[in-house]
């Protein structure tokens, strides 16, 4: 079971209740080194899915949110020094300090457009 795997000392799952982000994260900080194998290679795989969009649209920031964010930046950031073009490597890499980014980031989108003024 994915439960086994996430055990250590000191970590405690009810089993009536999925595994989650909450509980990968929970592992890793207590050294389970399957745990942070996975973190790093979903950080990685960002990463590469982050270096394709900044060689198509060349953003000077990219903010990384939610629950998985903070240990995403690292391995994000190596990807983009390590595979990026030389001018998509000085893009800005931080965590969103909000509590609803995505929502905030569409309601930008929506406002933007609708007062967008074409002639």
């Amino acid at each position: 079971m994915t439960e086994d795997l996430l055990m250590v000392e000191g970590m405690t799952v009810n089993n009536k209740e999925q595994v989650n982000a909450v509980h990968l994260i929970g592992a890793a900080h207590l050294g389970n080194s399957k745990a942070e194998s996975v973190l790093h290679t979903a950080g990685t795989a960002l990463g590469l899915g982050i270096v394709n969009i900044l060689h198509m649209i060349n953003p000077s920031l990219v903010i990384l949110s939610g629950v998985l964010a903070a240990h995403y930046e690292n391995p994000v950031r190596q990807v983009i020094s390590q595979r990026a073009l030389v001018s998509a490597q000085e893009t800005k890499v931080m965590v969103s300090e909000l509590e609803d980014p995505a929502l905030l980031g569409a309601a930008s989108m929506v406002l933007d457009y609708t007062t967008r003024r074409t002639y």
